[in-house]
This record gives structure tokens, sequence and C-alpha cells, in this order.
């Protein structure tokens, strides 16, 4: 737009404001603002005599039907019981000597007429705080609009220092009052009101805070009430103890002691919430309660060093039965048939219900492999395998495929050691792996396994992953062809070498015996846990000597690990990870049996599903309807079946500490039982592994945060381990990593004989001190 015409732009905006001077005085604000139901003023005063004084839309379209409105030459225009519909922008107009004058633009805006309180409410009703700790309270209001106000006061009627969130949802307006309390003091405890107002009235929600001077745990009988509580009732009946439970800290474990031994089938006890409180209550019940059950029944409760004890007296009547008159024996014989057949109709249809159940629970083999298409948050929708294409380039001739040993054996198929003639170049002889199905599978698994060949070609190809080399699809049973690892699983290369790894680093055999003594006592209870499955067996290069076995005469073994392998396996399982994560795919059963190792010691990442019978496995524990391995699942995964690329940082986590423990299991000496769930939900986490080096340990305890966002994506922990590294890191501190672990020995060597003294004095937790909680919780 050129000088000119901005200049004739300006003289049509000009003209009716002057024009319009002249026949109308108008106040200078005429922006108004008003309440729904109120009057609306429109100071226009007409100059000179004229006729017709009215109210028209600026845009002279017609005014709204319901809109009233009276005029006086010496007030204005007064719009009556204005309603939302009137928004808009209005003129006074006039005519003088037969023509419309019309006076400046007045913007009338109309606000919605706030009718009822601001809304209030706070998280809790009632806390609890020993002296010295944090507090944090949150107090959420809304209203139509911002005329309101929110704020804290305390018993004394003081307003307390908040900080506000306001947000504008849907036309409401949200404001999030937050209050903290640094160190909580006696001063401090009573009512905190939350309290919020505007034209209509005032709202309050109130928190009570006791404040306490130290940790402690107390019980009252709810049911039956009573410093003695007592409880007759006959034979047969139901039973039912209740217990309030108000300790601070939260306790730790809370059990129920009985005179008999516990009956699964009758007793049940559960441990619940108040609404809104941090109080507790648990409760026993025990239905077809017999007349030896009779005695004390004790609730007994444990947190922060302190334990508490209810008890409750029950007597049980027996009850006897007379026999019946002899005119109800005919009535009594058909009770008898008629319950007799509803029992028999009754158990074939529990036999046939077991059948059913049965069938479901026959494992299926599926890859564990996801890969990730849409994410809405936490949903995700997988690319289904079945619609990706098979690029026929993958396909190699059979006849040029020599099966050779079986390294791996499971429910559904095998692994065996093969030669593929003419792989990489004519004539060449290349070492490879070969997937297959056995004899027996049905079409789903046939499915399952060409699922699994679509996902590994969709992937491509990255050095720390089992790559895909090649197929068979035609004329025969469906193969996969991949890369060949001669060192077989990490775990077992892990138990293989952790008697060398003490030689090699501490340049002495008396660890060494104690790994051999461990790992030959965890193959000892393999044995009897696994049927039918073979660990992924130690492979052998063409031309392969002995040179790399263990040495048992004192010299040093070529062949021994040292902390840079430990080092280097970290690594390579991060970058194949973080490639996977880069392809949204998520792996769901990250650990080191599930990690190869190649002759040139590159570990790689791959699925053994199909070569273990997770039925026979101990690593997979009963979870719902599924086998799961629950020691190596992240909280979300265990509790809310949620698997994302966060919930493999974790299982890499446990991974970290299979390698540098050198292959001992996760969380030794701790049964998958409730306990383990409630030790896992409340954020426990295992000690450092013997070889860890403090970094190391630290990039562990950052996966196990129980807040999936704040745990580090694998990018972060590619950088974090490739930093201590020889090859990146400084001299020195690779230097200080193996003087760290030279002290460590040492102090693991001092105590070693007092330990074996005390190990048969010792419960199965108290040898195993692995867990601390972390700051972290999960609600």
């Amino acid at each position: 737009m050129n000088r000119e015409m901005l200049y004739a732009a300006l003289i049509v905006l000009l003209l009716p404001i002057s024009s319009q001077d002249g026949v109308f005085r108008v106040h200078q604000n005429r922006v108004i603002i008003q309440e729904e139901d109120s009057d609306v003023l429109l100071k226009c005063f007409p100059t000179i005599s004229a006729t017709h004084f009215t109210l028209r839309l600026a845009n002279d379209s017609a005014l709204p039907p319901d809109l009233h409105f009276m005029t006086d030459v010496t007030q204005g225009i007064v719009i009556r019981a204005a309603r939302l519909s009137y928004r808009g922008e209005y003129v006074c107009s006039v005519r003088v000597n037969g023509t419309r004058r019309d006076s400046s633009v007045f913007y009338v805006s109309i606000k919605k007429k706030v009718r009822f309180p601001p809304a209030v409410c706070v998280e809790v009703d009632e806390c609890v705080r020993v002296t010295g700790e944090k507090l944090q309270l949150t107090c959420n209001t809304s209203n139509p609009d911002h005329t309101f106000i929110t704020e804290w006061q305390n018993s004394s009627n003081q307003t307390l220092q908040d900080k506000k969130t306001i947000k504008t949802i849907d036309g409401m307006v949200h404001v999030m009052s937050v209050i903290n309390f640094l160190n909580v003091t006696k001063s401090n405890a009573g009512n905190l009101t939350c309290i919020t107002k505007n034209k209509a009235g005032k709202n309050t929600a109130t928190v009570f805070l006791r404040v306490t001077e130290k940790p402690y745990v107390s019980l009252t009988p709810l049911k039956p009430r009573g410093l003695k509580p007592t409880v007759e009732l006959m034979e047969g009946a139901t039973l039912e103890l209740m217990v309030e439970i108000d300790a601070h800290p939260p306790i730790q474990d809370g059990r129920w002691s009985t005179p008999r031994t516990k009956n699964t089938s009758t007793y049940m006890e559960t441990l619940s919430n108040i609404h809104r409180s941090y109080r507790q209550v648990a409760t026993l019940s025990i239905k077809r309660i017999r007349a030896d059950e009779s005695g004390w029944y004790s609730f007994n409760a444990w947190g922060a060093n302190i334990n508490a004890t209810t008890r409750f007296k029950v007597s049980v009547h027996h009850v006897s039965h007379p026999p019946p008159p002899p005119h109800a024996w005919t009535s009594q014989i058909f009770i008898t048939i008629i319950t007799a057949t509803s029992f028999t109709v009754m158990l074939l249809f529990i036999l046939l219900g077991v059948c059913v159940y049965r069938c479901k629970q026959t494992p299926k083999y599926e890859i564990r492999w996801k890969i990730i298409e849409v994410s809405n948050g936490n949903n995700y929708t997988y690319i289904d395998p079945t619609q990706l294409p098979y690029n026929t380039k993958w396909e190699f001739p059979r006849d040029r495929l020599m099966l050779g040993k079986v390294l791996g054996s499971g429910a559904f198929g095998k692994v065996v050691e093969a030669t593929a003639l003419g792989l990489e170049k004519d004539d060449h002889i290349t070492q490879v792996a070969v997937k297959m199905l056995k004899a027996s599978a049905h079409l789903e698994e046939k499915e399952a396994l060409m699922c699994e060949l679509k996902i590994l070609i969709h992937l491509g190809c990255h050095a720390n992953i089992v790559n895909l080399l090649g197929a068979c699809t035609h004329g025969g049973p469906v193969l996969l062809i991949t890369e060949f690892c001669s060192h077989g699983d990490l775990l077992n290369f892990l138990r293989r070498k952790a008697p060398s790894f003490s030689n090699s680093v501490f340049h002495t055999h008396k660890l060494s015996n104690i790994y051999r003594n461990l790992m030959e006592q965890q193959n000892h209870e393999n044995c009897h846990e696994i049927n039918s499955y073979m660990d992924m067996q130690q492979g052998r290069r063409s031309g392969e000597g002995t040179h790399g076995r263990d040495s048992e005469g004192g010299q040093r073994d070529p062949s021994a690990l040292n902390i840079q392998h430990l080092l280097r396996f970290s690594a390579h399982v991060a970058q194949g990870m973080n490639f996977l994560a880069s392809k949204n795919c998520i792996h769901r059963d990250v650990a080191a049996r599930n990690v190869l190792v190649s002759d040139s010691l590159v570990a790689k990442i791959c699925d053994f599903g199909l070569a273990r019978d997770i039925m026979n496995d101990s690593n997979y524990v009963v979870r719902g309807n599924a086998r799961l391995p629950v020691k190596w699942m992240s909280p979300e995964s265990i509790f809310e079946c949620l698997y994302t690329v966060q919930s493999d940082v974790w299982s890499y986590g446990i991974l970290l500490w299979e390698i540098f423990s050198l292959g001992r299991n996760p969380y030794p000496d701790v049964v998958v039982d409730a306990r383990f769930y409630k030790m896992i939900r409340c954020g426990y986490q295992m000690s450092q592994p013997d070889f860890a080096p403090n970094e190391m340990y630290k990039i562990m305890k950052m996966c196990w945060s129980l807040e999936p966002t704040l745990r580090p994506t694998f990018s972060n922990i590619v950088q974090m381990i490739s930093a201590l590294l020889p090859e990146t890191s400084t001299q020195q501190q690779y230097k200080n990593i193996q003087q760290e672990l030279t002290r460590k020995f040492e102090s693991m060597e001092c105590v070693t004989d007092k330990t074996n003294e005390d190990h048969r004095d010792k419960t199965s937790e108290e040898q195993c001190p692995l867990t601390h909680s972390n700051n972290y919780q999960l609600y």
C-alpha cells in the first residue's frame, strides 16, 4: 500500500469522527463492561435539535429481539437487564433534517453473572508430619471469571504465603494455590484452611495438620471397640476384626496372628487406606469359623523401627445338631440325592472350566519386540507385523545351508549352528545361527516367526543387534539366518568368566574360588528348575583351539575379563537399545540372557522367546494370566501393564547389575511374592554390585527412578558410559576406577572369613541386605 492510499484511508476514518462530534457529546470512555442482568448506560447526548433518538448496531444489523432500551436526551440510552447475547458494537442515532446521524461506536461487553461462590477442593482432610519435615498442600479453586480471591489461613486466622498458578479451561478460571513448609514446627499444627470468595459468597476447605516430635505407630480396634475387645459368636458364623492404623511414616508391614494355621479358603486379610486421610484400616475376615479357632487374635504393625500390637479375644461356641425325627427320614434322603446330584453337576462344570483355562494358559510363541506406530501419551498403537512387507532379496537357497549342533532349544523351536555357502560372496563359507520352529508347530507359531522376520527386516542392521543375514521361506519350514555369536549369551558368559575375572583384576585366586562356588550353586539350582530348555550354548569358530579356557594353575588367563570388558558390554547394549528406541521399538525383555557375545567380544541384543521354555524357566513368574520376568520389569509394567522405552531403561539398569555382579540373579535370595511387589512399589533398590564403579551404580539408580520421566534416555546413557571407557576418559579417571575396585576387593577379602562363620546363623534377608529406598514414591 503506497503513501497516497494510506492518507486516503486516514481521511475516511477521521471524517465520521469529526461529523459525529458535531451532533453528539459522547463520554470519553466508550468501552463498557457490565455484568449480566444489570443496566447498561450509553452516555451520548444530542447537541442540536434532532428527532428519532434511538439505538442501533454499528453494522446496521437488527437489534436482538429481546433487547429493551430507554432514551433520554439528558442522560443517554439505557439498555435494560443486559444479557450475554447483547455483546456488540452500538451507536446512538438521530435524524437531523431528515438525515441520519450516528455517534461514535460504543463497545459493549456483557460478562456472565456470578451466581455461586467459587468451587474449592484440597487433596486430603488430614495429614501428619514429624517436626522438621517438609509439607506441601495444594488447593484448587475455580470461578467463571477472575473476580475472586483465594488464600490460605491457619488456626489463628493468619494469612499464609502461597504460590498461585492460574489457568483458563473451557471458560472457567482455575487457580492452584500451593503452600510449603520447609521445616514443620508445633506452631504449624491445627487447621489450615483454603478460603475462596467472590461476589456471591465464599467456600472453604480445611486440612488438619498434626505435628509430632518423632515417628509413631498407634493401633485402635474398630470392630469390636474397647481397650480389651472381646468377640463371642457361634460356630459357622463369620468373624470380622478391624484395626485402625495411625502411623507416620506409613507402616512397612502389617500381619495378623491367629491361634491356628491360616486357611486361605476361609481367611481373608485386607489393608486399605481411609479416604482423604493418611490412616489405614486392617481387616481380618474368617468365614465358617470353627470352635477350635477360639483364642487370642493379634495384629502386628512395623514401621520406622517402631512396632505396635493390639489383641482380640475370640470365643466360638459349639453348635450341637439333634438327630432328625423318624418322619423326616424320607425328606432327608430326598435332600441328600438332590445335593449329590447338584454337587456332581457342579464338579463337571469345574472340570470343564479347568480344561478351558488350561487351554488358554498354554503359552504361545510371540516376539516380544513391539514397534510403535502412533503414540498419544502412554496410549500406543503398534505396527501390525503381519502387514509389513517381505523383500525377496533376503531369500537364501535352502540347499546351501548346512545345519549343525543345537545352540538353544525351547517349547516352540530351536536355534542351531550352521554354515552358509555363498552368503557374503560366492564360494565363501559363513558361520551363522539359524532359528526354526519344531515340527509340531501350529499355524499361529509359523505366522509369529514370519512376523519376527519382517520386524528384523524393518529395523535394519546395527553393530549391537543380532542382525538378520537371510531367510528360507519357500520349499520347507521357515528358517531365519542370523549372525553367529560364538560365546553364547552374556549371562552364562559372565558366569563362566567370573572365577578368572578376579585373577585378571586383582592377581589373586581367593575371590575366584568364592565366585566359582557361587556359580556351581546356581547351576545346580538351574538343573532342578529347567526342563527341556538349554541356555544359549557357547559356539566355536572353525579352527578355534583351547587356549581361551580358564587357567587353574596360577598363570593369568589371556582370555580373562577385566573392568574394560564390563564397561564395553554396558556401552554395547546401551548403543543397541538406543538404536531400537530410534526405531520406535520397545524390547520388553531386556536382560543378560537376551544378549549374545560375538567372538570379538561385542555384545548384541536379541530375542530368544523362540528358544526358551518360559513355563519351566524360574526367571518368568506367573503374574495374572501370563508368565513375566518380573525381576527385570519396571513398576509401571508390573502394576499397570504399561511398556515404554522408559520401562526398557529400568530393565537395562537390572542388566547393568547382572553385568557388574558377574551374572548373579537380581534381588538374590528374594522370593517373588507379595512382599517383593510391595518393595518394588515402595521404591526399594538393589545395593551396589561387587565390581561396579560408583559412576556405573549411579547410572543404575537413575534407571530405577519410580517416575519414568526422570529416567535417562539411552542416548544419555551411551554418553555417560562412553566417558568412562579408556579411549574417551582421562588416564587418571580410569586409574581411579581400578583403584576403587582394588579397595573394594580388599575390604571384601577382609570380611570373607567372618562372613563364612556367620552365614549359618543369619536369615536370608540378613545375609543379603540388597535393597534401600529411593526418594520417589509410586502412587
